[in-house]
């Protein structure tokens, strides 16, 4: 009986090694349907109920702990989709991974509460609480657990050089470029990586990706850089100072 209860364990302990649940949970400061961050508090109702289902949560504009910088794998990235008729508000909370692969959404909360901050809380707070116990049986993939951000171990040298250090560090919100064999990534001074910069047949022209925020061309005018994207059907430039 004891051998049999050792097999047992053993097997147990061979099919469940190596299997990793996720720790972190990214939440957007700000939804892209909304004017302003944390909208009703809604970014920070999300924030609690992924704090309450177990997990670290931290806003898409927090520092983030050494080992997400090294690898963006051990989080899930959640949005909100909203599908707004004339009547009625529609929320669904989107759950995906490091490749941008769905892994769940929720059911669809709506409300036909006339007041928007009622009607969105109301939603949330239905599409979140479809979503209770739900997560904790998704495993990072193996393929990914190791992999460590090719900004740190590519070009250390280039880091050092591009990046300054101490007193030396200046404006905060310039980003320093990494050659890559497709173009180039911008990372800030943590160094987080902040945009994927793919290369086309017109110079200073890249096709740009700000990690799963949103996408667009990122191109030189005048000695400026600008990032170049639609947010909710509407033309967004934004200038970006970049040090190559």
């Amino acid at each position: 009986m004891k051998r049999l209860l050792l097999v047992v364990a053993l097997l147990v302990s061979f099919f469940t090694n190596g299997k990793e649940k996720y720790k972190y949970v990214i939440v957007p400061e700000q939804f892209s349907f909304f004017k302003e961050p944390n909208q009703y508090n809604l970014n920070a109702l999300t924030k609690s109920f992924f704090e309450t289902e177990g997990f670290t949560v931290l806003y898409d504009t927090d520092k983030l702990p050494d080992e997400l910088v090294k690898n963006r794998c051990l989080a899930l990235y959640i949005n909100a989709i909203e599908n707004k008729s004339m009547f009625v508000t529609k929320i669904a909370i989107n759950i995906r991974d490091c490749r941008n692969e769905v892994l769940l959404v929720s059911e669809e909360g709506s409300s036909r509460e006339k007041s928007y901050e009622k009607a969105y809380t109301q939603t949330f707070r239905a599409a979140l609480t479809s979503l209770k116990g739900k997560l904790n049986s998704f495993e990072i993939p193996a393929d990914t657990k190791t992999s460590v951000s090719d900004v740190i171990i590519e070009k250390p040298s280039v880091l050092e050089d591009l990046i300054p250090t101490g007193t030396e560090l200046g404006n905060k919100n310039i980003l320093y470029a990494l050659p890559t064999d497709t173009g180039y990534k911008l990372v800030n001074a943590v160094p987080n990586v902040i945009f994927e910069l793919n290369k086309t047949t017109i110079p200073d022209l890249y096709l740009a990706e700000r990690g799963l925020m949103d996408a667009g061309i990122f191109y030189k005018k005048e000695g400026v850089w600008n990032y170049e994207y639609y947010k909710k059907g509407k033309l967004v430039i934004e200038k970006v100072e970049v040090k190559f």
